[in-house]
């Protein structure tokens, strides 16, 4: 009798876990189909970090002081990007000084480098960042970019700053820093 019933409680485990194991949906070739959940989009504006930046340099026999200044900025339009998410496009402020006066105070937004490019890029984009990145033979030369939020996709950009305080604009190679290797450095 004890065989019989620990028979009929192996023989009820089976038909319950078989029956469970029914009750998902199948598709006709078998497959589990689990039920997914359509992604949700926030309604929450993203904002990239502020970031306050201070270098110094030497041009001509002048010190320069800079000080870069990355903030969200709500007064510009709302960026959406392929995903839905939203963000806050960027203002950065640029001063720079020298011997205590105002060489330069000039505030960037993508606006700034939309001439160089394209409308539908421009219109998922961010301004994301200028550093200053060398002296030249000209003056102070910045790096910029313009980029789709939080990617790696990205528009780069020189800005030199002359010493009397005027700007010119270039985009950049993707490549700058590459250098031709050497006949003994290739392999």
């Amino acid at each position: 009798m004890k065989r019989y019933l620990y028979m009929m409680i192996c023989l009820s485990l089976l038909v319950m876990t078989s029956c469970r194991k029914q009750s998902q949906r199948k598709d006709p070739d078998n497959y589990v189909v689990e039920s997914i959940q359509p992604d949700v989009v926030s309604n929450e504006i993203h904002q990239l970090q502020t970031i306050d930046a201070t270098s110094e340099a030497e041009f001509k026999g002048r010190n320069y002081d800079m000080y870069v200044i990355r903030r969200a900025d709500s007064r510009l339009p709302i960026v959406t990007d392929e995903q839905g998410l939203k963000y806050y496009d960027n203002t950065i402020g640029l001063r720079i000084t020298s011997g205590g006066r105002e060489v330069i105070f000039k505030e960037f937004t993508k606006q700034t480098f939309a001439s160089f490019l394209e409308a539908d890029f421009l219109k998922h984009s961010i301004l994301e960042g200028l550093v200053f990145d060398h002296v030249t033979e000209y003056g102070l030369m910045f790096a910029a970019s313009v980029s789709y939020p939080e990617s790696d996709l990205y528009v780069p950009f020189h800005v030199t700053v002359l010493p009397n305080g005027t700007l010119s604009i270039d985009k950049a190679d993707l490549m700058d820093d590459y250098e031709e290797p050497t006949p003994d450095q290739q392999q």
